[in-house]
C-alpha cells in the first residue's frame, strides 16, 4: 500500500510539473502527411483522430511525442487491432492504433496477462509508472491490424479526465497547412418537416477568387430554414480530401448557426448520424453536414444558442454568409441569397409516427419494436412489410422496416413470435439484413416471443440454427511438431456467426490469434515437449458447439 501511495505521489507531482508542456512531436520519422483528419465523417461515427500516412508501408518506428507512461494496452481483431495508450503530463492521453508490434518488454507483459486471463482479446490497464517513456523514445512499430484498410497509424489525443477525443491539430500536433477548405454545395431543408421525409434543395457553388457563391438565388416554399453543406479540406502538399473543422452561418455579420469539431466523446460519436443527411448518404450520396442542431442531439458540437432554425422572409431576398474553416484557421467564405416564395406541399405518410424524446413501441403481427427516448434524431413514420418464409429453418415471416434509411442512435429491441409449430427455443437467432449485410444475434425466449437487440433498421427474421460450426486444422491426429511450427485452425458456420474459439493442450489454454475465420498459434514454451492432446472448442451465436481433439507430439 505504501509503495502504491508513493507511486501515485510521484506521478501526480510529475503530471503537475508537465502540465503546461502542451506541444507534441510528430510520432513518425517521415514527412508529416495525413490520410484522414479529426472529425471526418465515417459510417456511424466521427473519425476520432488523425490517420498518419506511412507511405503504404508497415513496421515504421513510432516514437513518443512527449514524456509520459504507458497506461493501457488494447488488443482486438477489429477496431484498433493492436493499440497503445500513453498518459502525458499536460493532461492528455495519446493513442496509437493498428500497430504490428510493441517493445519486447511490453510484449512480454502483455502475453503474461493474456495467459493469466486466458484471452487473446484484452483491454489492459497498465500499472502507473511501469513503462515510462521520454520524448522521442521508440514505443513500437506501425502496421495494418484491426479494422485498418491499409497501412497507417491512427493517432488520437484524449483528455485524461473526460476521455473525450480532442482535435490533435488544435492540441499539440503541428503541421504545415495554408490551404482553405473547398465548399462544393449547399443543401436547404424545411425545419417543420422531418429530415427523413423530405428531399433537400441542392445548390451548387462556384468559386470566385477566394470565396464561393451560389450559382443562383435560392427560392424555397417554407420560412423555417435549415442549411447543410458539402465540403472537404486539403492540406499543403497533399491532394487527399479530408474533413472540415468548423462552419458558421452568419447574417449581418452575426453568427446564427454552425458547428465545431474539436472535442468529441466516444459515448456520443454515433451522433454523427444526426449531424448529416443520413438518408442521402445511405442512398449513395455525399455527406451533407448540418449547420443547425438536430431536434434531438446529445453531442455538444453546436453552441447552445444555435438550437433554432432561422426565418426567411417572403418576397425579399436576404443575404447570408458561411465561414468554413480547417483546424489551421484557413477560411473559405460562402455567400448566398434566399427568400420564401409559394407554399410547401403537404404530404401524408403511412405507418406509425415515431417521436423524439419518448419511448416508441411499434407492434405488427408477430413482431414488436421497442425504442428508447434517445433513439431518434427526428420524428418519422414507420411501417413494416411482411413476406412469408420459404425454408424450413425460417421460423417467421421476413419483416422489412420502411423506411430503413433512418438512423437509430441507441440499441433497440426486436421481439418476433414464431409462425410455425414445434421449435428448439434454445437454438434460435434473429437475422437483420441491410444493403446485403447480415447481422446474427442470439434470440432469447420470453413472453413476447424471441428477442434480440440491434442498432440499425432493416429486414428481420427469426431463424432456427441446429447446425454446429465446422473446424479444420493443418495437422493430422498423431502429428509431430517442433518449436516455431505454426498451427492453423479454420472455422466456418452456416450463418457466419462464430461466437467463441478456444484451444487447449492437456487442458491448458493456448493463445491462438484470430484473423477472420482463421486462428493461428506458433509452437512456443506454452506447448510442452512430449505427447499431448490438443482440443479446440468453437461455439456459434445460437449456442451450437463443435470440438476437435487430436494427439500431437512435440519434439
Amino acid at each position: 500500500m505504501f509503495k502504491y501511495l508513493v507511486a501515485v505521489f510521484i506521478m501526480s507531482s510529475w503530471l503537475h510539473s508537465q502540465e503546461q508542456n502542451r506541444p507534441f512531436d510528430y510520432p513518425l520519422a517521415v514527412k508529416p502527411l495525413l490520410n484522414a483528419n479529426f472529425g471526418e465523417m465515417r459510417p456511424n461515427h466521427f473519425h476520432m483522430g488523425l490517420d498518419l500516412n506511412t507511405g503504404a508501408r508497415e513496421n515504421l518506428p513510432i516514437f513518443a511525442p512527449a514524456d509520459g507512461y504507458l497506461s493501457r494496452i488494447k488488443i482486438e481483431s477489429g477496431g484498433f487491432g493492436r493499440a497503445l495508450y500513453f498518459n502525458h503530463g499536460n493532461g492528455t492521453t495519446t493513442v496509437y492504433a493498428h500497430m504490428n508490434s510493441f517493445l519486447p518488454a511490453v510484449e512480454q507483459f502483455l502475453e503474461q496477462k493474456q495467459y493469466e486471463q486466458e484471452t487473446w482479446k484484452i483491454d489492459l490497464q497498465v500499472p502507473v509508472g511501469k513503462f515510462m517513456v521520454k520524448k522521442g523514445q521508440l514505443i513500437g512499430y506501425s502496421g495494418n491490424t484491426g479494422a485498418s484498410e491499409g497501412p497507417h497509424v491512427h493517432f488520437e489525443v484524449r483528455d485524461i479526465k473526460t476521455e473525450n477525443c480532442l482535435n490533435p491539430l488544435r492540441n499539440g500536433i503541428s503541421m504545415e497547412d495554408n490551404v482553405a477548405p473547398e465548399v462544393l454545395k449547399l443543401a436547404v431543408y424545411d425545419y417543420d418537416k422531418s429530415i427523413y421525409e423530405q428531399t433537400p434543395v441542392i445548390i451548387p457553388l462556384i468559386k470566385k477568387g477566394s470565396s464561393y457563391v451560389a450559382v443562383k438565388k435560392i427560392e424555397v416554399p417554407f420560412e423555417k430554414v435549415v442549411i447543410g453543406i458539402i465540403a472537404i479540406d486539403r492540406m499543403s502538399g497533399s491532394s487527399n480530401p479530408n474533413g472540415i473543422y468548423k462552419a458558421i452561418l452568419k447574417k449581418d455579420k452575426l453568427p446564427i448557426a454552425g458547428f465545431e469539431l474539436d472535442n468529441i466523446s466516444y459515448d456520443f460519436t454515433r451522433s454523427q448520424n444526426g449531424h448529416i443527411d443520413y438518408p442521402l448518404r445511405f442512398k449513395g450520396g455525399p455527406y451533407v453536414q448540418m449547420l443547425h442542431r438536430p431536434k434531438f442531439f446529445q453531442l455538444s458540437i453546436y453552441p447552445a444558442s444555435f438550437n433554432k432554425p432561422y426565418i426567411v422572409n417572403s418576397n425579399n431576398f436576404q443575404e447570408y454568409q458561411i465561414d468554413v474553416s480547417d483546424a489551421h484557421d484557413n477560411i473559405s467564405k460562402v455567400t448566398f441569397d434566399i427568400r420564401k416564395i409559394g407554399t410547401a406541399e403537404q404530404r401524408k405518410f403511412s405507418g406509425k409516427a415515431m417521436m423524439i424524446n419518448k419511448k416508441n413501441v411499434f407492434e405488427s403481427s408477430n413482431i414488436t419494436f421497442e425504442f428508447s427516448p434517445d433513439a431518434f434524431y427526428d420524428s418519422f413514420h414507420m411501417d413494416v412489410v411482411s413476406t412469408p418464409s420459404l425454408q424450413a429453418f425460417q421460423k417467421s415471416n421476413l419483416y422489412q422496416v420502411q423506411p430503413f434509411s433512418v438512423p437509430v442512435n441507441s440499441s433497440f429491441q426486436v421481439a418476433i413470435k414464431s409462425s410455425v409449430g414445434k421449435i428448439d427455443t434454445t437454438r434460435m437467432v434473429i437475422k437483420k439484413s441491410i444493403k446485403g449485410k447480415d447481422e446474427i444475434k442470439k434470440a432469447i425466449y420470453g413472453k413476447n416471443g424471441f428477442t434480440a437487440s440491434f442498432k440499425e433498421l432493416g429486414s428481420f427474421q427469426l431463424l432456427e440454427d441446429l447446425e454446429p460450426p465446422s473446424i479444420s486444422i493443418n495437422i493430422s491426429n498423431g502429428a509431430q511438431v517442433k518449436g516455431g511450427d505454426q498451427l492453423v485452425c479454420n472455422v466456418s458456420d452456416n450463418f457466419k456467426s462464430i461466437r467463441s474459439f478456444e484451444a487447449r493442450v492437456d487442458g491448458k489454454w493456448l493463445m491462438f490469434k484470430p484473423r477472420g475465420n482463421s486462428y493461428s498459434y506458433r509452437i512456443d514454451e506454452h506447448f510442452p515437449l512430449g505427447e499431448h492432446f490438443l482440443t479446440v472448442i468453437v461455439f456459434d451465436e445460437a449456442g451450437n458447439r463443435n470440438n476437435l481433439k487430436i494427439q500431437v507430439k512435440r519434439n
